[in-house]
């Protein structure tokens, strides 16, 4: 499966009240196809421009794909809070699971109270097979 990497260049942060170690980055929108070098937004002038060459360059870095790679069903699967007792809780069924390049996680509903921004996190759950 094809994905799409991502960039970000790193600059020393140019305001006044910054710390000397303080960065900021704006996201990589190309490359320059004569040598290869990385390219921004100047948001000043409005044009793409090498960020090697802009003032306070520090680095490229390659950002992690994020997205997921695909959904499988939850087949029966349950997950239950850990420390709820012997037994953990009352088991929730999993919809789904999203498959990630490096982890997965299982989709039981939405996210009350209108938050869809957080992720969901195993730390309190625990996946139990179908057939327990």
């Amino acid at each position: 499966m094809h994905t799409q990497l991502q960039f970000k260049a790193w600059f020393t942060d140019p305001d006044p009240d910054a710390e000397p170690d303080d960065e900021v980055s704006r996201p990589v929108v190309g490359w320059r196809e004569s040598d290869g070098a990385a390219m921004v937004l100047d948001a000043k002038t409005g044009s793409v421009v090498p960020a090697a060459e802009q003032e306070g360059f520090k680095s490229v870095e390659e950002l992690p794909d994020t997205r997921p790679l695909g959904v499988v069903p939850g087949n029966g699967w349950r997950i239950t809070q850990t420390g709820k007792g012997p037994v953990g809780g009352p088991a929730r069924p999993v919809a789904a699971f999203l498959v990630y390049a490096d982890h997965v996680v299982p989709v039981m509903n939405l996210p009350g109270r209108g938050d869809y921004s957080g992720a969901w996190k195993a730390r309190g759950w625990r996946l139990l097979d179908p057939d327990s």
